[in-house]
Parts: structure tokens; sequence; C-alpha cells
């Protein structure tokens, strides 16, 4: 029988806790949570994005997504716009400077990513690919 420790689950389990550990860590340097560099960096690419769509895709309740939004705009990474035809609404931008931690924050996944692949040669890089697509 097989430990724990000699499934694939488990090291799948073990890479992920490895790789939370590097992005929590370096988020933690520039002063953000996962939650926050997610938020940030989900802003930039779609800027003007409203709250509900940004909950979507954080998968938060929109009172957690609110409490996000409070504490990126007193540190003056975003801000909340009231578009002219929709007084409800509130688009959602980076600020300068949000958008400068927003290159740090990218830079950090691609650190990340650089870690991971250099330890692979092209073919293993394809084949882990291939394989984790399959069994999403």
């Amino acid at each position: 029988m097989k430990t724990n420790q000699d499934t694939l689950s488990e090291n799948i389990y073990l890479v992920n806790l490895m790789q939370q550990d590097f992005i929590d860590t370096r988020l933690k340097k520039i002063g953000l949570t996962a939650h926050q560099a997610r938020t940030l960096n989900y802003i930039g690419f779609n800027p003007g994005v409203i709250q509900k769509k940004l909950a979507n895709y954080l998968g938060k309740q929109d009172a957690t997504v609110t409490n996000i939004l409070k504490v990126l705009e007193k540190k003056d990474y975003i801000e909340r716009k009231i578009p002219v035809d929709n007084e409800r609404q509130k688009n959602l931008f980076l600020t300068g400077r949000g958008l400068e931690l927003t290159k740090e924050i990218q830079q950090i996944f691609a650190d990340l990513n650089n870690h991971v692949t250099n330890l692979l040669d092209k073919e293993e890089q394809y084949q882990l690919k291939k394989l984790l697509k399959k069994i999403q």
C-alpha cells in the first residue's frame, strides 16, 4: 500500500504549496495579499470592469470583494468611477500607483514560471502541460 506521500495528488498538492509560499512571500514584501494581487491584475487587464464581474472572477462574495476594494482604494491603487449613464454602477480602474504595482505582480508570476520551467527541458514542459490539462 502506498503512503500518502507517494500519491500523485499529494505531489501536486506539495507543488501547489511551494507555489503559494513563493507567491505569498514575494507579495508580502510589496504589502499585498494574493487576493489583492489578483484583483489588481484583473482590473489592469480589464479597465472599467464592474465589481460583479470581478467577484465572479475571484469566486468571492460581493461583500468580500467590497472589502478588498476598500483597502486597495485607501492605498491609492484603484479608483471607482461612476458612469454618467448609470449612477448605480461603479467602474474600476488602476491608478498610476496601481499600474506600477501590477508590473511587480506580473514579475513575481514570471519569476515563479521561470523557477519551475528552468528545472525542465522543453519536451518535459510540453508533456507536463499536456498531462496537467488532461486531469483538469
